[in-house]
């Protein structure tokens, strides 16, 4: 069997279960869907890092990406899966999550660089992450946006580990020196934050590694 379609049957197998982990922690373990949510969004998301060491080509992960999207869209329309779609308010990013993921992947795969894949879904997986527990834990004690979906809590909790995930990565991955790292992890961090804070119903999945990419593009580039 060709070593990437193997991969792919690997990862579509290992979604499979982190899928039924977060739906037995729901309902044998009575694990509130936010909680199990939390465990597919950062577990898939660090698991995604994995892809650009292993797949040679967009074409795979496409596939993957289609497969997921599809699966996470139809238990969504049937109200299937409550572990992993059940939200105090409407939202999309369950569902839409793989889509920023195999973006990422194709414009790093035409740049060359795989930087524009780590950082935006570091993001996703990481300080998205961060922003909901930071609102939920702290949220009440500080200002409120948009009638409360909101909160400076959990915008300052993407902030801070924004920068972290972008100055790992950059360290690891470029020679810039600390000042210039330090600068493009705090433009990268403080864009995102604000773009997480402003955009609703889980669409940050999307415009926040959009920004990430762009902001990382005009520096790399110019």
């Amino acid at each position: 069997m060709n070593s990437q379609l193997l991969w792919l049957s690997v990862f579509l197998l290992i979604l499979v279960v982190m899928i039924g982990i977060s739906e037995l922690l729901h309902r044998k373990l009575k694990v509130k869907p936010e909680h199990s949510r939390k465990f597919l969004h950062v577990s898939g998301g660090l698991m995604c890092l994995l892809f650009p060491s292993i797949f040679n080509s967009h074409w795979w992960l496409l596939v993957l990406a289609a497969v997921a999207f599809s699966i996470l869209l139809i238990t969504y329309k049937k109200k299937l899966l409550p572990s992993v779609h059940q939200t105090k308010r409407y939202s999309l990013g369950s569902v839409l999550f793989p889509i920023p993921v195999y973006l990422c992947f194709l414009f790093a795969e035409l740049q060359q660089n795989f930087l524009f894949f780590y950082i935006p879904v570091s993001l996703l997986a990481i300080s998205d992450t961060a922003a909901e527990i930071g609102g939920n834990t702290w949220g009440h004690k500080t200002k409120q946006f948009f009638g409360g979906q909101k909160t400076l809590a959990g915008s300052a909790s993407f902030f801070i580990t924004a920068f972290l995930v972008c100055f790992i990565w950059l360290n690891l991955v470029t020679l810039f020196p600390a000042a210039e790292a330090t600068k493009i992890s705090l433009i990268i961090s403080f864009s995102t934050a604000i773009t997480e804070t402003v955009t609703l119903h889980g669409w940050d999945n999307l415009s926040v590694p959009a920004v990430a990419t762009v902001v990382l593009y005009c520096f790399l580039s110019f």
